[in-house]
């Protein structure tokens, strides 16, 4: 089982490595770090919002996480 799950937080991260560094091309998104950084960054906090959000049954401890998550990858308004 171990292995497996490494394998699917692999495979996001590398996914959302390649999303990252696209959008940061395209300048949708901005983050100071490298693309591989940030995809774990992203991977482990919304990993850890599920966990913390699941025994208090409440999706807006989640909700709230992911959209400040979001929030501080948009590029700024000028």
């Amino acid at each position: 089982m171990q292995a497996g799950v490494i394998r699917f937080l692999d495979e996001n991260e590398r996914w959302l490595e390649r999303v990252l560094d696209e959008g940061r091309r395209d300048e949708t998104l901005r983050f100071a770090e490298p693309a591989r950084d940030a995809a774990r960054l992203v991977v482990g906090a919304l990993e850890g919002a599920m966990l913390v959000s699941r025994p208090y049954a409440d999706v807006r401890r989640f909700q709230t996480a992911a959209s400040a998550l979001l929030a501080s990858l948009a590029p700024a308004v000028d």
